[in-house]
């Protein structure tokens, strides 16, 4: 009679833990130069014009926090966002593409943790001084560490245009 109830108590809390979100590890961390809208702006762009469909078929949520100078660029795969239906996911031939700039949505930080879908990575820029920002990437290591590379390169392209 043990055994049963015992399988019984494991089967139930696999059950009630397979819902609940859990972030995922810290890939990257570093200090770039500019403002942190601007470079969250460039690098969604830049994933958004990527040629991989995997990566130009993310969909994005922005969240800006004035309260501690942060921006957040949440990344999700195909079909974890409402509205995406097959008439406009990258994978379709005949779909009718829609690569939107996100809308940014202004938030307290602490008045609003994340508890959405489960995320492809996150990326953090985070105000530091007057000309830099503090940026990590958390998620999958594909998807981050592509995310990764286009931010470096709009920190880049920004601190070239800011020496001419």
């Amino acid at each position: 009679m043990k055994i049963p109830i015992a399988i019984l108590t494991l089967l139930l809390s696999a059950c009630a833990n397979s819902g609940t979100f859990q972030h995922k590890p810290q890939r990257h961390a570093d200090r770039f130069g500019g403002n942190r809208a601007a470079l969250a702006d460039c690098t969604i762009g830049r994933l958004q014009a990527d040629s991989r469909w995997v990566i130009s078929g993310l969909g994005y949520e922005v969240r800006s926090y004035p309260d501690i100078d942060a921006t957040e660029v949440y990344a999700f795969p195909l079909g974890a966002l409402p509205g995406t239906y097959p008439r406009n996911m990258p994978t379709n031939p005949d779909a009718v593409g829609v690569q939107e700039k996100p809308v940014v949505k202004v938030l307290d930080y602490a008045a609003h943790p994340y508890t959405g879908p489960s995320y492809s990575f996150l990326l953090m820029l985070k105000r530091i001084d007057d000309d830099s920002v503090l940026a990590t990437v958390k998620g999958n290591e594909y998807e981050g560490g592509i995310a990764w590379e286009s931010l470096a390169a709009c920190a880049a392209a920004s601190n070239q245009a800011g020496q001419k």
